[in-house]
């Protein structure tokens, strides 16, 4: 009974992050933040 709660709880937690998180939530945080996102890539390249 424990162990099928637990498989339960962990498909439903990789469905919310599929289809909610992964679709809705990081193109929406990337359309806020723009092209600060890839702040790192542009540090990198300015150094050289």
């Amino acid at each position: 009974m424990t162990l099928g709660q637990l498989g339960l709880i962990v498909g439903v937690g990789v469905l919310v992050d599929t289809l909610i998180v992964r679709t809705v939530m990081v193109p929406a945080l990337f359309s806020l933040v723009g092209d600060r996102i890839w702040w790192p890539g542009r540090l990198a390249r300015t150094e050289r």
